[in-house]
């Protein structure tokens, strides 16, 4: 666990509220022992969360010397955030409390070619339902992560790409779903996204990988507890590693990138190319809707759907290899909306790929498994940034310290 220094910083908030979820209950040692702050900045950090109303003192517990430990435990339901994903193709919705728990949630439409105030206009009506529909207190809630692809600016929250259409390119997205609904926004990476999501209901302290595909394929990377952001918070995109060399030119500029060569819509344009495949298969929906036919159809054993789906398993997994390779995680979890019905089978032929093709296999060895929910985990990632933030705002260090 890495240090996080002397003094009680916002985002030194954060992890010790993330430990107490994961622990359930936990003294004031025990947490000062896990991530090497001092006896007297986690009893600052501590009085802080429970000024808050996100912690409270139950009980008491016996120690070594004799003198009782005072046992601190979350208050789930004392704040709540919501949490939206989105991209072309599909979004979702969900309200979570402070144990990472969905306590409601709605599916809404993707973005599709609608224009972008239309669509935000149509999220924030949605939002507005779904916590009346939740009961969930509205002055409880601290705000909207708004998780979709990139590359992306967060803290000016806007899109810097002209997908789906030119007008979504320098949106403001997180101000106008703000001044919408009434609340604070910020962007986020779906794929980042995804792997907040899945620590907000795991290990808080974990360091693993996300590989994402659902309209396209996305990555991001949990280290010790934090996400990997790179300078612009745009890095890990798995989809733009070159798998082939000399292959199409992507729209990024590179060459055989794996979106295109084994992403959800390369799976499409490879069986609507297959005369004997097309004619079987209803491909006439959007791009998702059509490689989850294609899965289905694997699945239920026909040769040449299997055939595509595999070929693209393998070329997802021999990037898996170099996302691995590269950060030396011991975890790879697989999440977003492609994988709802065919995340076995990824995950059966990526573990296969990375069991021997690793570069440090005869060290560790690389687990790959499904997100609890493949389809929730970058919409209750978006929530679980927006606590972040709160957290780790000027906004509440200036409470605090009027109030400490």
């Amino acid at each position: 666990m890495r240090s996080f220094g002397s003094d009680t910083r916002m985002s030194t908030l954060a992890v010790v509220l993330d430990l107490i979820r994961e622990r359930t209950t936990v003294s004031r040692v025990e947490l000062a022992e896990a991530t090497g702050l001092t006896q007297a900045t986690m009893t600052h950090a501590v009085r802080r969360l429970i000024a808050l109303g996100m912690v409270h003192e139950v009980g008491t517990a016996r120690s070594a010397r004799g003198t009782p430990r005072r046992l601190l435990e979350l208050q789930p339901d004392a704040r709540h955030m919501v949490g939206v994903q989105f991209d072309r193709y599909t979004a979702l919705g969900v309200v979570v409390d402070l144990a990472g728990r969905v306590v409601a949630q709605t599916a809404m439409p993707g973005s599709g070619d609608r224009d972008p105030g239309a669509v935000l206009a149509d999220y924030a009506a949605r939002i507005e339902g779904l916590l009346q529909d939740s009961g969930v207190p509205r002055n409880g809630v601290l705000g909207i992560g708004l998780a979709t692809h990139g590359p992306q600016d967060r803290d000016a929250g806007v899109l810097l790409t002209e997908f789906p259409s030119p007008a979504w390119r320098g949106y403001p997205l997180a101000a106008e779903l703000s001044a919408a609904t009434g609340l604070p926004v910020r962007i986020e990476n779906d794929a980042t996204a995804a792997g907040l999501g899945v620590q907000a209901q795991g290990s808080a302290s974990s360091s693993f990988a996300v590989v994402f595909m659902s309209g396209g394929i996305g990555s991001g990377v949990i280290l010790d507890g934090f996400p990997y952001r790179g300078v612009t918070s745009n890095g890990v995109e798995l989809g733009h590693i070159s798998v082939d060399a000399l292959g199409e030119v992507c729209g990024c500029g590179n060459r055989g990138c794996l979106e295109i060569v084994g992403g959800p819509n390369a799976v499409v344009r490879n069986a609507q190319a297959h005369p004997g495949l097309s004619g079987r298969l209803d491909l006439d929906g959007d791009q998702l809707d059509a490689f989850m036919a294609i899965g289905r159809a694997a699945l239920a054993g026909d040769p040449d759907a299997a055939a595509i789906i595999d070929d693209s398993a393998q070329v997802l997994a021999v990037a898996t290899v170099s996302l691995v390779n590269m950060f030396d995680v011991g975890r790879v979890v697989l999440a977003g909306r492609a994988f709802a019905d065919l995340g076995p089978r990824y995950r059966d032929a990526i573990q296969e790929v990375l069991d021997r093709a690793v570069f440090m296999r005869q060290v560790h060895n690389v687990q790959v498994e499904l997100a609890d929910d493949v389809s929730q985990a970058p919409a209750i990632g978006g929530a679980a940034m927006v606590l972040r933030n709160f957290l780790e705002s000027s906004g509440l260090r200036d409470r605090d310290t009027a109030t400490g």
